[in-house]
């Protein structure tokens, strides 16, 4: 244990959006495993510390809950100082919500001058939302070209939460400031970085519910785009699961970008399109 105490890396992460998103349920139910039903406001900021093993190195998250409220906005900078991750926090069931990611962006972009590991959080997937007007609001928002993950997740159930913190932490062990992306997505696996085509990885299981209509989306999108499409079944490939830090189905690599959980063919098409044009203007 005194090894691990003396080798602990301690990463800032900030938790951005807008009020009532569901922040703070989120840090909640990651560090303690708790929900709670009545809402309360964030005011200025709170800070929660948990500490995970990440590819045998101790590593401490120390996460920062910024309150929402447009009072707090312009003093934003004075959380975001030094901070090596982020996660925007929107509502699947405001999709108004989408169209502020490029708000705190810019907010963080003003205060973090070098590239940082930022992930988009769709919140409440316990609730009844509309994929098709998601997929519309990111295809037409240029913010989503800023993001390594997305994710869509529930702090009430827990779904998809862990992955999340996981996902950065894994992210922030192996950060490459010259190109911004983990360096795991640089690996070659078994040809899918052939030249010109866009390696796609799909994550399944024979139990997961979400996976065949996902992957028929992607199907369909291979005879449209040129990719190269490899389904990964974690139940016979568990190390190659492993490596890649999968912890909830389906979980679908394309590029240098994760999406974990549910997905249409209009929110793939255009991730595809961002991800095929940055390989090819290497």
């Amino acid at each position: 244990m005194e090894k691990l105490i003396n080798s602990i890396e301690n990463r800032k992460i900030v938790v951005l959006g807008n009020p009532g998103v569901g922040k703070t349920s989120i840090i909640q139910r990651y560090v303690h495993d708790q929900f709670a039903e009545k809402y309360a406001a964030t005011l200025g900021f709170n800070i929660y510390t948990r500490y995970i093993i990440i590819d045998e190195r101790q590593v401490g998250l120390s996460i920062w809950d910024v309150g929402g409220q447009e009072a707090f906005k312009k003093f934003a900078f004075r959380y975001l100082l030094e901070a090596d991750a982020a996660i925007f926090v929107t509502d699947v069931t405001k999709i108004d919500s989408i169209e502020s990611l490029t708000v705190w962006n810019e907010k963080i972009s003003e205060v973090i001058n070098r590239k940082i590991p930022k992930i988009v959080l769709f919140n409440k997937i316990d609730l009844e939302y509309d994929m098709n007007e998601i997929s519309d609001k990111i295809a037409q928002n240029e913010i989503r070209k800023e993001f390594n993950g997305i994710v869509f997740a529930s702090a009430k159930t827990g779904k998809n939460i862990v992955d999340i913190f996981t996902m950065i932490a894994k992210m922030l062990t192996g950060w490459n400031e010259e190109f911004g992306i983990p360096i795991k997505q640089k690996v070659l696996f078994n040809g899918a970085f052939d030249e010109e085509k866009l390696p796609v990885l799909f994550f399944t299981s024979k139990d997961c519910l979400w996976c065949p209509a996902v992957l028929q989306n992607l199907i369909t999108l291979s005879s449209e785009y040129p990719i190269n499409l490899k389904v990964i079944n974690i139940d016979l490939e568990a190390k190659l699961a492993k490596d890649y830090g999968i912890l909830s189905l389906p979980t679908t690599i394309i590029g240098t970008k994760t999406i974990v959980g549910d997905s249409d063919k209009s929110f793939f098409k255009a991730i595809i399109n961002d991800e095929y044009l940055k390989l090819v203007s290497r």
